[in-house]
């Protein structure tokens, strides 16, 4: 293993430090292939995810709406509750207007796909390919079961207390 011959001394080398800086504060830059041989190029925004359907944005968008619905008729009952879903219901328009904002900006250069095409060809993530309704499970999974789980509670909180 590693750490055992880091032990023993003659399974390595010792370098003194100063001798691996030469030439002091002159160091010549490596030249950059890529710029050298196409030049500057504008940097502009490119597509997030142009295969995933205006329509699953809004799903999600519902979701957590009616997340924030359940939150509210579950706890509200004092002040102190309705600011908590009030600062919660900020939050999520926070959650959604920042990718509405870097969608607005990226190229128009390719149309976005169709929902019906997301839920027949799918998308490829890092991990492979997910069928459409995998990955629109995936997308709505949390804010769904989180829903449920708070309209759980508040029936609960309604029958025991």
């Amino acid at each position: 293993m590693r750490h055992e011959r880091a032990l023993d001394k003659a399974s390595y080398e010792k370098v003194d430090a100063p001798h691996l800086w030469t030439g002091g504060p002159q160091v010549a830059t490596l030249p950059i292939a890529e710029f050298a041989e196409h030049g500057a190029v504008a940097q502009a925004p490119t597509p997030s995810a142009p295969e995933v359907p205006a329509a699953v944005g809004g799903m999600i968008a519902i979701a957590y709406a009616g997340l924030i619905g359940a939150f509210a008729v579950a706890t509200v009952g004092s002040a102190e509750s309705l600011f908590a879903v009030v600062i919660a219901a900020l939050f999520v328009v926070a959650f959604f207007t920042v990718p509405r904002i870097f969608l607005a900006v990226e190229p128009k250069a390719q149309k976005r796909s169709s929902f019906d095409r997301f839920m027949i060809d799918g998308i490829q993530t890092l991990t492979g390919h997910n069928s459409g309704p995998a990955a629109l499970i995936q997308m709505l999974i949390v804010p769904v079961l989180l829903t449920f789980a708070a309209l759980a509670m508040g029936i609960a909180a309604a029958i025991y207390l």
